[in-house]
């Protein structure tokens, strides 16, 4: 199983993503939590982050959680994901896929700017690169909305 966690940046999707991870380790599940940035950080730290560079980091990123999966892991994955025919690629790829989409306002993101981003950075998604509504999420989680917040984790953790 694959759940993908996606939004952008400074969405919540870290925290959402180690939460479930958390909760599934103390259940006992076998399970791996994979973050883009640490990825990019440790793997694909020779990409840049231009359209077709993110675009190759997306799809090694979802090849690793396929091997992952493969491998009996639970994978709690959280990344960008701009590419809406990667979104819809993941559904066929993986044997269990849930895809959760964090609703974020860009302008509160950046007067935030939790991950200092959106000031420092060229090519940021979402302000410099279109970041398109992602396609079918099985939830969608307005990042203001708390209580919202918590019924969706409680619903995924019951679908595991």
């Amino acid at each position: 199983m694959v759940i993908w966690i996606i939004g952008l940046s400074g969405s919540g999707k870290s925290f959402l993503a180690n939460k479930i991870y958390k909760r599934l380790v103390k259940e006992n599940k076998k399970t791996i939590f994979i973050d883009g940035d640490d990825i990019r950080k440790f793997i694909t730290y020779d990409l840049g982050y231009s359209v077709k560079d993110r675009k190759k980091n997306s799809q090694m990123i979802s090849d690793l959680c396929k091997f992952l999966e493969n491998k009996g892991f639970i994978v709690v994955c959280s990344i960008l994901s701009i590419f809406k025919d990667h979104q819809q690629k993941n559904r066929k790829k993986f044997k269990k896929y849930i895809q959760i989409y964090i609703k974020s306002d860009l302008k509160k993101l950046i007067h935030i700017n939790s991950n200092n981003v959106y000031q420092s950075k060229k090519n940021v998604v979402g302000k410099d690169i279109n970041f398109p509504t992602p396609y079918k999420s099985h939830f969608t989680i307005e990042r203001s909305d708390k209580k919202k917040y918590l019924h969706v984790y409680n619903k995924i953790i019951s679908k595991i």
